[in-house]
């Protein structure tokens, strides 16, 4: 009689991000009631189903799992301290999801002794599976994937295409309008992706040359960071620091660029401590 072998956490993580992405597509269009849970920050009933689809897939295989998602519940304590910790965003890309744009992905990431060790980012409705394990390449759909290297100096900038997202209010807002403007006039072209999960993969399999938020969460990014790594990406917090310990500010990027990007964040955000801005309009 033969044990069964036990499944890598690799596989579990695409099997769990595809079984939540199987439900997503199937409630892309009705998502059911909406939760707010402040300024352009939706919860919908699709949604914690497509959590418990990815939950119940990951403790299938590991019982005993620690689990951090996105959704809550909100009254559960956090695992944070758990040796292995499953990281969750079941639909990375709410607001689209809610009004049935299809450009959202579901995220699974494991972390280890501290260290994000694995990480799966995967587009439903284009059956796109990112994924990347500590010390193994970056893959997309199987495929090894690369960070897109353009030219030198100030050419590179000036053909880049980047990709950011909107903060959801408040002053990080209010500078994103900003570094948006500045930098509109300087690179090929800037696209809002409404999906940081999918704006990072898209560096990471060469799509865009940088992607930039102000104000994201860790299961925002946990993904993925081991997929930016080995993809050959410069990822950092919106200081140039390590991402790490970022408090919001996420810059993932090849490396000719990623200077560009952080001083036209950095005069911005300069500008503001001056009390630079314009009047609020």
């Amino acid at each position: 009689m033969t044990t069964p072998t036990r499944e890598s956490p690799q596989t579990v993580a695409a099997r769990a991000a595809r079984a939540g992405g199987d439900v997503a597509r199937r409630r892309l269009g009705r998502p059911g009631y909406l939760t707010w849970r402040g300024p352009r920050d939706v919860t919908t009933e699709a949604s914690l189903e497509v959590q418990e689809a990815v939950v119940s897939t990951i403790r299938a295989a590991f019982p005993d799992a620690g689990i951090l998602a996105a959704e809550g519940p909100e009254d559960a304590a956090m695992p944070v301290d758990a040796a292995e910790l499953w990281i969750v965003d079941p639909v990375a890309g709410s607001l689209n999801f809610a009004h049935g744009i299809p450009h959202f992905a579901v995220t699974v990431a494991l972390r280890r002794d501290g260290k994000i060790v694995l990480g799966a980012i995967y587009d439903p409705c284009r059956d796109e599976l990112f994924e990347a394990a500590d010390a193994a390449p970056a893959l997309l759909n199987g495929d090894k994937i690369v960070v897109r290297q353009i030219l030198e100096g100030s050419e590179a900038w000036e053909s880049a295409a980047i990709g950011a997202d909107w903060p959801r209010d408040g002053e990080p807002r209010r500078q994103a309008r900003l570094i948006l403007g500045l930098m509109a006039d300087q690179v090929q072209a800037c696209n809002l992706m409404g999906s940081p999960a999918l704006g990072f993969a898209a560096v990471a399999a060469g799509r865009l040359h940088a992607y930039w938020h102000l104000d994201l969460n860790i299961w925002d990014v946990a993904a993925a960071s081991v997929i930016l790594e080995r993809a050959g990406a410069i990822l950092t917090d919106a200081e140039g620091r390590s991402w790490l310990y970022s408090e919001g500010g996420y810059i993932a990027s090849n490396d000719v660029i990623h200077g560009s990007v952080l001083n036209a964040i950095q005069s911005v955000r300069r500008m503001a401590g001056r009390g630079g801005f314009p009047p609020r309009g």
